[in-house]
């Protein structure tokens, strides 16, 4: 059922789009420092398409949310997919009136990065860790299992450590559906039990307890190069049917990317004046 938003619940709105390789996630953030997500719906990322086109999409699916556009105190949109990040800030700046803040790391983030090449960073990483470091304990890890599955390390004094990148569970089981000639595509679901007793479990048990011992060994390792206990977050779709399978303490937060967006907002928007 989609959401009937009273006027007055959008007055002060950020609109928040995150741009992925698979889909383009958009949210409606609102409340005391723009924390509270009012709203998200998303459409598939199609790398070709214009900012007429983008514009026209966005239109449709925020006008059967009734979302009132000239409400929107901003926007800012975060983008792995280059190639689209201007055209979804120009497609933002037509049906809002406001440009857009871009997310990158020479944004005030509230973290210090420690890595080699800080502008290769993804935006998502970036957003995700400015939550975590804002909300959760540290040292901790995120970790966003999305087409690819990413880490993010943050120290005790709110440093980027850098982290790690694997392809997704999804990723994952369509090159091996692909590149075999016996594997049939499968979409993830929660395990029944541990040892698959078909192909099907087979797979899919692979795939999620796989993910889930990886996750708990880089948690572990991690926590002993630090010298500290290490809170550990997760977010994106399939984390609830990963952490089941994981052995030690795992925090969901469907919304820290887009908590993070806020914050970035938050810290940020007096740059677009």
């Amino acid at each position: 059922m989609i959401p009937v938003l009273q006027e007055w619940s959008l007055l002060g709105m950020v609109l928040a789009v995150d741009i992925g390789n698979s889909n383009i996630c958009i949210g409606g953030l609102v409340g005391e420092s723009h924390r509270e997500v009012l709203f998200t719906t998303r459409m598939v990322t199609r790398p070709r398409c214009t900012g007429d086109e983008y514009a026209a999409e966005l239109k449709f699916l925020l006008g059967r949310l009734r979302v009132d556009c000239s409400a929107c105190e901003g926007v800012i949109v975060c983008s792995v997919v280059p190639s689209l990040t201007a055209p979804l800030a120009d497609a933002c700046r037509r049906l809002t009136g406001k440009e857009a803040l871009i997310v990158s790391c020479a944004l005030d983030t509230g973290l210090t990065f420690r890595v080699d090449e800080p502008w290769r960073v993804g935006r998502d990483r970036i957003a995700d860790a400015a939550a975590a470091a804002a909300l959760y304990p540290l040292p901790c890890m995120t970790v966003d299992l999305g087409t690819a599955t990413t880490y993010n390390v943050l120290s005790a004094q709110r440093e980027f450590l850098g982290g790690f990148i694997v392809p997704g569970v999804q990723t994952s089981l369509r090159a091996i559906s692909a590149g075999t000639a016996q594997l049939p595509p499968i979409a993830p679901e929660p395990p029944s039990n541990l040892i698959g007793r078909n192909t099907v479990e087979a797979l899919n048990n692979g795939a999620m307890f796989g993910t889930a011992a990886m996750l708990d060994g880089l948690a572990e390792r991690v926590e002993a190069q630090l010298g500290a206990p290490l809170t550990v977050i997760a977010t994106g779709g399939l984390a609830p049917y990963i952490m089941p399978c994981c052995r030690r303490k795992i925090i969901y937060d469907s919304d820290l990317l887009f908590k993070g967006l806020a914050l970035l907002w938050e810290r940020n928007q007096d740059h677009l004046t």
